[in-house]
């Protein structure tokens, strides 16, 4: 069992399997077979499987147990929890876990126990409050109560009320109310907006240790690059996000002179930074779902939901009605999709088409079947029109949006060409960044014609100048971190613009990310460029697309 988990982590998957295959047969006793169903969840949470590996374990009787597998098995249920973006549930795993650990190991624990509550969202830990009090859990109910507390604006009153009904409680030294009633906290802030237009010293906060080092290094260059080439004063003193808690590193900018920050990066940062009180604007480098609009708190990010919003925004503006999303079964996926459906589910068109596939075989298969109409779905009778001019009505699809390889884009479009034969109906096609790849073999660049592809003007070859000195910067930096590298250099680009552009949205700013806006709300939206496959070439219609620098335009 020990050899089989230590494969399944260190990635070994023939391995593992040929283990797991030898324990299910000798597998007679309950003990045994919940020891197969354990690394059978353990080998799906690898695979990013999380919902299928909390499936796994549901149910698991833990009475027949010994102590070692029961810890075993709440450290992998939080694991799968926290994966599956489940921070509460995640810690009530670790809470559960706390009856099974020695004294030195509890301390750590009670640790990450209230690091996933502080970055819980209030609604669902007062869910749990009430769940654990219909339970009688009275230790896990203090932890509940106590991370709402810590949201709460008039903390002290509330403190010494959880003191007095928890003496004993582990949570004890891991919190200490706020005091201070003259400052509200970012996400609080419904002041005026602060002016950027002279700021001078600029905070950053980056991970710069931890695996996402090197994305922080690429965003770094680009705001070097940009302070470099604007011939600028400003001041960018660099703070590593996962060294303080969010409110030490706050504190410490603004003590340190900051007049504003920028960061942090990170998904559970940005939501801890809703809870710091800050006197100077903040421009946040991602988003959390309905972040909380604020005066002095900005959000800017390349999250995949807000490049799906611009493709449904695109097909809406080509006036078509029926679009059919091919999307892969995962994460990022389920990401796009939610990304797409926000947009267009407010456009009165009714609901996109989605077709989900785990591998090319999958989606070729499902395809066939909807193509031709050898299927019972309700969605199926939509596309089959589409093979068939006779059949065409107003509902058959007339736009695929594939989150796809240049590669696999082209292949199913071959396929879908094939499978429609002689139709003179064809759908419109659109791709994302994902599908934007150089140095493609000319007979697949040629089988992507027509298709239109969306991404920012940075990585379709239309600022030559600036590429050059990023790949001096940043030598051998894969896609990705281009990519960040231009946010890097927009980010510093917005830094004397910000309060500008929010008090009046239409004014743009050209950037290397794509036409930048920024809402009232504060946060900044990055139009795409859009390009076509002409002959086997991208070729835009935009006139500014050669544009060398940011630009602001002016509202018109």
């Amino acid at each position: 069992m020990l050899a089989a988990r230590r494969l399944i982590l260190d990635g070994e998957r023939s391995q593992a399997n040929a283990i797991q295959q030898q324990i299910a047969k000798e597998a007679f006793t309950p003990r045994q077979s919940v020891a197969v169903r354990l690394l059978q969840a353990l080998q799906l949470g690898k695979q990013k499987q999380s919902a299928k590996a909390l499936n796994r374990i549901a149910g698991i009787d833990l009475r027949p147990l010994d102590k070692t597998t029961v810890q075993f098995y709440y450290r992998l249920q939080s694991d799968l929890l926290l994966q599956a973006g489940q921070k509460t549930a995640a810690a009530n795993s670790l809470i559960s876990l706390d009856n099974y650990l020695s004294d030195t190991q509890l301390v750590s624990n009670h640790q990450e126990i209230w690091g996933l509550l502080k970055a819980s969202d209030l609604n669902t830990l007062k869910s749990y409050v009430n769940a654990a009090k219909r339970m009688q859990r009275t230790k896990a109910q203090g932890w509940f109560d106590l991370a709402v507390i810590a949201q709460e604006p008039d903390q002290t009153n509330s403190y010494a009320q959880w003191q007095q009904q928890y003496p004993q409680h582990p949570a004890f030294g891991l919190f200490t109310p706020d005091t201070s009633t003259d400052q509200q906290t970012l996400a609080q802030n419904q002041g005026d907006i602060i002016q950027t237009m002279d700021v001078q010293k600029v905070a950053v906060l980056l991970p710069l240790s931890g695996k996402l080092s090197g994305y922080a290094s690429a965003l770094k260059a680009g705001m070097e690059q940009a302070n470099l080439g604007a011939g600028s004063n400003v001041t960018l003193t660099y703070y590593d996000e996962n060294s303080l808690p969010m409110q030490a590193l706050v504190s410490k900018a603004e003590q340190d002179g900051a007049q504003l920050i920028i960061g942090p990066l990170q998904k559970d940062k940005v939501e801890a930074l809703l809870g710091v009180q800050a006197s100077v604007p903040v421009l946040a480098l991602n988003q959390i779902g309905n972040q909380p609009a604020a005066s002095n708190l900005y959000y800017y990010s390349l999250s995949p939901e807000d490049e799906a919003a611009q493709i449904a925004q695109k097909i809406d503006q080509d006036g078509l009605s029926h679009p059919l999303l091919l999307m892969p079964s995962n994460n990022l996926g389920e990401r796009t999709v939610q990304g797409f459906n926000n947009y267009w589910n407010g456009l009165d068109k009714g609901e996109a088409t989605i077709a989900k596939f785990r591998s090319r075989d999958e989606l070729l298969s499902l395809l066939r079947k909807t193509l031709t109409g050898n299927t019972s779905s309700g969605q199926a009778g939509q596309i089959q029109s589409l093979a068939n001019m006779q059949n065409a009505d107003s509902n058959h699809v007339d736009a695929i949006f594939m989150l796809a390889s240049a590669f696999e884009a082209a292949s199913i479009k071959s396929n879908v060409d094939m499978m429609l034969g002689d139709s003179p109906v064809r759908p419109a096609y659109y791709l994302g960044s994902k599908s934007n790849s150089s140095g493609l073999r000319p007979d697949i660049a040629l089988a992507l014609n027509g298709m239109q592809l969306g991404d920012m003007p940075w990585m379709l070859n239309k600022m030559p100048e600036q590429f050059t000195q990023a790949t001096t910067a940043l030598p051998g930096a894969n896609g990705d971190q281009m990519r960040l590298y231009a946010m890097g250099y927009d980010t510093f680009a917005l830094i004397h613009h910000l309060s500008e552009m929010r008090a009046n949205p239409e004014i743009t700013l050209s950037g290397l990310t794509g036409t930048l806006q920024i809402t009232s709300d504060g946060v900044v939206v990055r139009n795409l460029l859009w390009t076509r496959y002409i002959n086997g070439q991208l070729v835009s219609n935009d006139d500014n697309s050669t544009s060398t620098s940011p630009t602001l335009q002016p509202a018109q």
